[in-house]
């Protein structure tokens, strides 16, 4: 007798998961601890340190292995360690009051931010900006380490409305 293969997540209940998640008072009082600091009083500041911890936070040896009693660590099982990073910062992000969610890539899942035309001139030159109904949007994916913000491996970089504005 064979095991099924796991059931990959679906892009609904991936976005579910983190909108549960990011209204959870825990979830919610983490997320405004981790850039209660005074150099992320700013917008992109805030989402430049939550996409730093959980990159981090996933690419720490052992981040795979941790237990199912640890958050992160049943995330993951639950989630898959593809999806999961994303689900965590989407969530984090979703809590601090950012339109935040989870897109599906064709190489990978990653995190879609809105950002305004007054945060366009402050993105560094290689953040690729894409851009839906009328909106601007910066991609983040931290399953890489020292990955930086705003910027997407070429497979991603191929969907139609990516532009730099």
């Amino acid at each position: 007798m064979t095991s099924a293969a796991p059931r990959l997540p679906t892009r609904r209940a991936l976005h579910e998961l983190s909108i549960r998640l990011a209204r959870d008072r825990h979830v919610v009082e983490f997320s405004r601890s981790l850039v209660a600091s005074p150099r992320a009083r700013d917008r992109l500041a805030r989402i430049a340190a939550t996409f730093s911890f959980v990159s981090t936070l996933v690419n720490t040896p052992g981040a795979t292995r941790r237990p199912a009693r640890d958050g992160v660590g049943a995330l993951l099982a639950i989630v898959g360690e593809r999806e999961g990073p994303a689900v965590i910062l989407c969530a984090l992000l979703q809590a601090l009051g950012e339109r935040a969610s989870v897109v599906h890539a064709p190489a990978m899942p990653f995190v879609r931010v809105e950002v305004g035309l007054q945060d366009i001139r402050r993105l560094p030159p290689y953040a690729r900006l894409f851009a839906a109904r009328e909106r601007y949007y910066i991609p983040l994916d931290p399953r890489r380490p020292r990955w930086p913000i705003g910027f997407l491996a070429p497979p991603a970089r191929v969907g139609p409305g990516m532009a730099r504005a």
